[in-house]
Parts: C-alpha cells; structure tokens; sequence
C-alpha cells in the first residue's frame, strides 16, 4: 500500500481542498455565506445565501476540485445557473463563475 500526504490545497494529482465555508463578497457588492456540506474534501455539495440592502436570495451548488457552480433558488437570479473556477493561488481564495443570464462575477472570500 502507498499512502502519500501532501501540503497546502492542492496535493496529488491536481486534486484542489478548498476551505468554503463563511462569508464572501462578491463583485456586485454583495455578502455571500457558504456552508458546505462536508469539510476537508475535493468534492461537496453547499447551500449559500446573498445579501445586500435590498435582496436576499439562497442557492445550492457543487464543487469538485477546482470547478464550481450553484443555482439561485429565489430572489432576481431565481433558476440561474452560475459555473466557473477557483482561482488557483490565489489569497484570499477567489472564485470567477458566469451565469447562464450572461452575468459574470468574481467572489472573494473574507478573512
């Protein structure tokens, strides 16, 4: 048996950990929150929300490695689908997702 370990997100074969979870701001001035299903994985479904002053909307979504994408259930992007990637390296972690309503948005993660 060969058992490995690696540092940092990204170990063996391009397989990318990203740490989700909190608060976010996207491009559009918004507060976004993430809770993933499971922490610590290459692979998990979440649910989120996103805030400003005068919307509130939740989402669910899916990430595999360095691929993302979630669909809003409610508010003014209600059934869009947003698709996109992590930014690789990138500090604080960046994720840049295009909605299929032709919106482009990049979300920081909070420190």
């Amino acid at each position: 048996m060969f058992l490995a370990a690696a540092c940092g997100a990204e170990g063996l074969s391009g397989i990318f950990i990203p740490n989700i979870g909190n608060d976010w701001t996207s491009s559009r001035k918004s507060l976004i929150v993430i809770t993933p299903k499971d922490t610590g994985v290459n692979e998990s479904d979440f649910e989120g929300n996103e805030s400003d002053d005068t919307s509130f909307a939740n989402f669910k979504g899916h990430f595999k490695n360095y691929d993302v994408n979630f669909t809003f259930d409610d508010g003014r992007d209600a059934g869009v689908k947003y698709s996109g990637q992590f930014v690789k390296d990138s500090k604080p972690l960046q994720m840049r997702v295009t909605g299929t309503n032709g919106v482009s948005l990049t979300i920081t993660k909070n420190n």
